[in-house]
């Protein structure tokens, strides 16, 4: 059985979280050591309760302040619920811990995207590089967004071949055909017509929908992400996270708490 999810409205938006504790969640909580309340803010998160999460990571790094693996959780759940100066913040305290440098990359890259800084985000992207082909063909996924947006030369599309070993990351790979015109549109979108995966579905279906608008169709972009927010089970996946700014930024650039019944 699926363990039950926080919805988007709950956290947010002001919608009470129905989603409770685990047994396991309950005894960690009993305990007030670093380890277990490390471990009880990843099984929060796990759940997408991530207001929550975020406190249980403030009170670890009261009992130790060392760790940058830490600020790196705090950091990607702050930036889950678009508290980009505490994420921000919360990344630059894990680099000054000793976190390697590509280990907040990738987030980083995230964190510039969603703020509107397409350049610096592909400069973070492409920092991410070299690296195996499950991550390779993401940053290849982002860096070209970043360049559709920035308008600059999605150079890192060169590094794509139809022979990467992506693991599960197929939805990057099936964005990423699209862009390199190796797949046409059509055959794209008629395959994730057929995609059951919540989280497969919005990846694809995101960068297609960039694809689209970065070829002047905004009316097939537009229904496309009208599709792409209805799969809201997977709303902290980056790709839906962007998309959903988006739409909030066209009404209201200052406002976070739209509920998704809205679109």
């Amino acid at each position: 059985m699926n363990q039950a999810k926080a919805s988007l409205e709950s956290q947010f938006g002001d919608e009470i979280c129905a989603v409770g504790d685990s047994e396991e969640m309950f005894w960690l909580r009993e305990a007030d050591d670093y380890q277990s309340k490390v471990l009880l803010g990843n099984a929060l998160s796990s759940q997408y309760r991530f207001r929550d999460a975020i406190d249980i990571f403030e009170e670890a790094s009261c009992i130790r302040a060392n760790d940058p693996m830490l600020y790196i959780r705090l950091g990607g759940a702050y930036l889950t619920l678009f508290k980009f100066e505490k994420a921000f913040k919360a990344y630059n305290h894990a680099l000054t811990l000793g976190a390697n440098l590509k280990s907040t990359a990738y987030p980083l890259g995230v964190w510039h995207y969603l703020k509107g800084s397409y350049t610096s985000a592909a400069e973070y992207f492409s920092s991410c590089l070299p690296c195996d082909d499950e991550l390779k063909i993401a940053v290849i996924y982002w860096h070209t967004l970043c360049c559709l947006r920035a308008k600059t030369e999605p150079f890192l599309l060169t590094d794509y071949n139809n022979n990467m070993d992506v693991g599960h990351h197929t939805a990057y790979l099936l964005a990423v055909s699209v862009f390199t015109g190796e797949v046409c549109v059509n055959s794209a979108t008629e395959e994730l017509a057929n995609e059951k995966n919540d989280l497969n579905y919005i990846i694809a279906a995101y960068g297609i929908c960039e694809h689209l608008s970065s070829a002047g169709k905004a009316e097939e972009k537009n229904m496309l992400i009208k599709s792409l927010l209805k799969r809201n089970k997977a709303w902290p996946c980056i790709s839906y996270l962007a998309a959903y700014k988006d739409e909030i930024n066209k009404t209201d650039p200052f406002s976070t708490t739209h509920s998704i019944r809205e679109f």
